[in-house]
């Protein structure tokens, strides 16, 4: 269902609760619809006077009613990964389709917050991954040819504990055109070299070549030696304040001496898995929260396993825990306080008791 439609139908909830309620306490049909229009006139107006006053939307005051303060930025990033589906378009025909690229802006304080335990380019791949999945199992289809991406930005209009899902631009390379042929070289000179082609106007500054020096003259047939050139640093994203991803692309030489484009390349997560008895869950998503509650990894319903057990976070390319539950965390015999390493092979024990639950982790 749509976010606007969702809307409309829980003001319509709303107000309907409220006209039986009246219904109940004055035992009247006539009188408990009067009390409803009268609530509506008074709502009316008060928001007429707060308009009047200059109190509006970007007011502080309503902006501060507008926050959520008890989410963090985890919190906030796991509720919009949830309500990605929203910038799916149905056409008229009812194909239900998916753009390539969606912007999610939270907060320059909770993006903040979830940059502090992982790198940018973590979060939009995992929540790239997050927004195919969901695409998939919707059976919508993607609106473009080019691969799906979804970047994490800062936006300070968006309260705090608040996200806003926009459709956003691909990222594309500029096309890099064919070398020039070069120039039959006079007799007595060395060929000239051709210039090396700039790429087309894009997302990226334009690459200037190096001017050519003038011809040598050469006595003698003898094979000329052109020193190489310089090698090109590699494409890579930096993080600025502003909780923006900027990409930065270089030409590297080819074998063949076509300059080509630097490939995009960030750090990928391995698949983490527990397996529990019969029982497999299993995410790449850093930040993930395992337990029998409404988490990411789902333990089977058993007492001393808390709603929310622990947290998993990649950083330094490893998987780490967190014991986020009051029954213990037991990891390979040893009891878990803070944070730790795990890997392959591990045994996690959800629980201090020896005969707890426990289950083996796969990593890969």
């Amino acid at each position: 269902m749509p976010r606007r439609t969702h809307k409309r139908w829980a003001v319509a909830a709303g107000v309907a609760l409220v006209w039986l309620l009246l219904l109940y306490l004055t035992g009247s049909f006539f009188g408990g619809t009067a009390l409803l229009l009268l609530l509506v006139v008074l709502g009316v107006c008060c928001v007429i006077s707060l308009r009047a006053a200059g109190i509006g939307p970007g007011h502080p005051w309503v902006r501060r009613l507008a926050t959520r303060p008890w989410r963090d930025g985890q919190d906030v990033l796991r509720l919009s990964m949830r309500h990605l589906p929203e910038v799916f378009v149905t056409t008229p025909s009812g194909t239900l389709l998916a753009p390539n690229a969606v912007e999610v802006r939270l907060n320059p304080r909770d993006l903040s917050a979830l940059t502090e335990a992982m790198d940018v380019g973590l979060l939009n791949e995992s929540a790239t991954e997050v927004y195919v999945d969901q695409v998939a199992g919707h059976g919508a289809r993607f609106t473009g040819a080019g691969p799906a991406e979804v970047r994490v930005t800062a936006d300070p209009s968006v309260p705090e504990g608040r996200f806003l899902l926009r459709q956003g631009r691909p990222s594309q390379y500029g096309a890099v055109p064919a070398p020039a042929p070069v120039p039959a070289s006079a007799p007595g000179h060395a060929p000239v070299p051709a210039a090396v082609p700039a790429p087309a106007a894009g997302r990226f500054p334009a690459f200037t070549p190096a001017p050519v020096p003038a011809p040598v003259p050469v006595r003698a047939p003898a094979p000329v030696h052109t020193p190489p050139a310089p090698a090109a640093p590699a494409a890579g994203f930096r993080f600025g304040h502003d909780g923006g991803t900027r990409t930065e692309a270089t030409l590297a030489p080819a074998g063949g001496g076509t300059p080509t484009m630097a490939e995009q390349r960030g750090p990928s997560v391995p698949l983490l898995r527990l397996v529990t008895g019969d029982k497999v869950a299993q995410t790449r998503m850093p930040g993930a929260r395992a337990g029998r509650g409404a988490v990411e990894l789902v333990l089977p319903q058993v007492p001393t396993i808390s709603r929310e057990h622990a947290r998993f976070t990649f950083a330094d390319g490893q998987w780490w825990i967190t014991n986020l539950g009051r029954n213990g965390l037991t990891l390979n015999g040893a009891q878990v306080a803070g944070d730790h390493p795990v890997s392959d092979g591990d045994s996690i024990r959800w629980g201090g008791k020896p005969d707890a639950l426990m289950s083996r982790v796969e990593i890969g």
